[in-house]
């Protein structure tokens, strides 16, 4: 159980990380890093970025200026070249991924299995994001898509009616799913 939680909660880290600092690299805007969604339990704000722990490790976010409506701001995600967004869309994947190949390979040679379990977690989180699945990272590119098809201000629109409802309908989901990983952690199936 606690290998499960650990790794799940580095994944977590990790993928956030890499969407936080690729989004600074390529001169984007954060405005909040969260580890965990609800109300932080701490929290500070650095160079423009408030950085939030909370109690519930469901997932995370990086939520950049210009991401979820017009900014005029030179900084603001709906001003990137179409590059530079999905660059930063898939960061937190393909850190997943990369990360989560290399932990699988080593523990799995040397019989590591804490490091092999966070290697599984790890790949499974950056595929799963990678999905056209609303509110994952996948979706992003579409929504891209969207503001140069119906154009900026209707394309976001969409794209955000679309992440909201997304992002509600896998919020319900996970919950669903805290019985069965409970019964996969008793009976030792998650680690």
């Amino acid at each position: 159980m606690i290998i499960f939680l650990l790794s799940l909660l580095i994944c977590i880290i990790l993928h956030e990380l890499s969407h936080l600092i690729v989004a600074k690299k390529i001169g984007c805007g954060v405005e909040v890093f969260s580890v965990g969604f609800g109300k932080p339990f701490y929290s500070f704000e650095y160079k423009g970025t408030r950085y939030n722990f909370t109690p519930i490790l469901l997932g995370g976010y990086c939520k950049v200026k210009g991401e979820t409506g017009i900014n005029p701001d030179k900084d603001a995600f709906c001003n990137l070249i179409y590059t530079k967004k999905c660059l930063m869309i898939v960061a937190g994947c393909l850190t997943n991924l990369v990360t989560g190949l290399i932990a699988f390979i080593i523990g799995r040679y040397f019989h590591i299995h804490p490091l092999y379990v966070f290697g599984y977690y790890s790949i499974l989180l950056g595929i799963g994001n990678l999905l056209p699945i609303p509110a994952l990272d996948g979706f992003y590119p579409i929504g891209v898509w969207l503001e140069k098809f119906m154009g900026k201000e209707r394309g976001y629109e969409l794209l955000n009616k679309i992440n909201r409802i997304g992002f509600i309908i896998l919020m319900a989901l996970q919950v669903a799913c805290i019985p069965w990983i409970i019964y996969m952690i008793i009976n030792g199936g998650l680690s």
